[in-house]
């Protein structure tokens, strides 16, 4: 019923939404307002950067420090800056960093932005924070856009995500990843156990037809 419900819908809207973001737009939330990039993951239409955010507003964040990995639009980077985070921005699509840049200038705001493929140009330290929103689809991305979308046909970016990941987290660091019912969650938990990582459950919420998740990443 919920797929089916979800599918309906999806087909309505994506024409709808395809034609909204062509250009560049505007967005507002939590008193931020951004500039989202054509051909980037707009917050306004996919709905786990806002789910991350109530995760994330109900940690301490002040003076704490934190990446996100694979920005998109960077509202949760500029929403953990706002709470007096010392926040890192990455994303591997050029357009996004754009963006990034754009946003931490309008809003006044000084957070630090790398061009990086997962965490190959992000210079070695320690995070208090890390918040990831994958691609999950698996499928080989053949534009910037994609990459967004897929993370490869055989998962690469989970197995390069997980492989990469320890030379930043400490004892305490706290990881949350959003995934949906959409993905294979089994199999890239699995991916996450090869490198001794197991995933937690933090919280679910069923938006528009499609059951989301958070989950905290812990290392064994």
């Amino acid at each position: 019923m919920w797929k089916l419900f979800r599918r309906l819908t999806t087909n309505v809207f994506r024409p709808i939404v395809s034609w909204y973001l062509k250009q560049d737009r505007t967005f507002t939330y939590k008193h931020l307002t951004l500039v989202v990039k054509k051909g980037v993951f707009h917050p306004g239409f996919f709905f786990s950067t806002k789910f991350l955010i109530e995760v994330i507003g109900k940690r301490e964040l002040n003076s704490k420090t934190a990446l996100e990995l694979g920005a998109g639009s960077g509202l949760i980077s500029f929403y953990m800056a706002g709470k007096g985070a010392q926040v890192t921005a990455t994303d591997i699509n050029t357009i996004a960093i754009e963006g990034l840049h754009l946003n931490n200038s309008k809003l006044n705001t000084n957070i630090t932005i790398i061009h990086s493929d997962l965490f190959a140009q992000i210079p070695s330290q320690l995070f208090d924070y890390i918040i990831i929103n994958p691609p999950y689809y698996p499928k080989n991305p053949t534009s910037q856009e994609e990459q967004a979308w897929f993370c490869g046909a055989d998962y690469e970016y989970f197995y390069k995500l997980f492989e990469q990941l320890g030379a930043y987290v400490q004892r305490n660091t706290v990881i949350y990843m959003s995934l949906s019912e959409d993905c294979n969650v089994k199999q890239i938990a699995e991916i996450a156990a090869k490198k001794d990582y197991s995933f937690n459950l933090l919280e679910k919420k069923r938006i528009m037809g499609e059951l989301n998740f958070i989950y905290q990443i812990v290392s064994k």
